[in-house]
């Protein structure tokens, strides 16, 4: 049996235990708090962490949230020499540049950040740089015979603007890429090389493929198929 000196300092030493305890689980629920939705989030480790919000974030959202996804973007590289203004309103470019992403990424491009496109954007060393005007139109002068290649030249500016991240959404729900516009519900399923549908779209969202493809589109059906056939 202990003596009453051992006793107090047993139950003393257990009360301490008892406190440590409590107030490490008070921490735990105070960081949780930190990092409950709509807060950011550090969803790495280390110096190269990368920090984002852990909400879904979607065209028409605004805050904090969107404008660190804005960052995020630019810092990917993900901008072909415009940058996105980082004034946290999805917008228009800023869902045109996130179909890119998801794009570039083989994910589904659906223009919402949920948690695969966030843990893609988390990945530290992604670099998704673009050659942008004059670069590409460089390409397109190397692909199409000199004839057409100013003709060519104005048709994929008046289409993208010879953006190869350009997106356009569709009424029917359909989405046109890169420097030539192609189409997801038919040119882009003919013309572009892949064996799905994400590949396809990876590929066309990559410059070269993109020009490849539409000079392939070109020899097969001419202009008719753009709708900038008259630029």
């Amino acid at each position: 049996m202990l003596s009453t000196k051992r006793l107090s300092h047993a139950r003393g030493n257990r009360f301490r235990a008892r406190t440590a305890a409590l107030l490490s689980a008070a921490f735990v629920a105070v960081g949780s708090l930190v990092l409950s939705p709509g807060l950011a989030a550090a969803t790495e480790t280390g110096p190269s962490a990368v920090t984002l919000c852990t909400t879904d974030l979607r065209y028409g959202d605004s805050g904090g949230c969107v404008e660190r996804l804005q960052q995020r973007l630019n810092e990917m590289g993900l901008n072909c020499g415009n940058r996105l203004v980082d004034d946290g309103l999805f917008g228009l470019v800023t869902r045109m540049r996130v179909f890119a992403f998801q794009g570039r990424n083989r994910l589904a491009m659906d223009g919402i950040v949920g948690p695969a496109t966030r843990a893609k954007l988390a990945d530290p060393d992604v670099n998704l740089s673009v050659g942008c005007d004059p670069t590409v139109e460089a390409q397109i002068r190397a692909v199409f015979p000199d004839s057409i290649e100013n003709k060519a030249i104005r048709v994929a500016r008046c289409e993208s603007g010879i953006n190869p991240i350009a997106v356009g959404l569709n009424t029917n729900g359909t989405k046109d890429i890169g420097v030539f516009q192609f189409n997801t519900g038919g040119t882009l399923q003919e013309y572009l090389p892949g064996s799905t549908t994400l590949i396809k779209i990876q590929n066309a969202l990559n410059a070269t493929e993109n020009i490849r493809a539409a000079y392939a589109l070109y020899r097969a059906r001419g202009w008719q198929p753009w709708t900038c056939a008259n630029a």
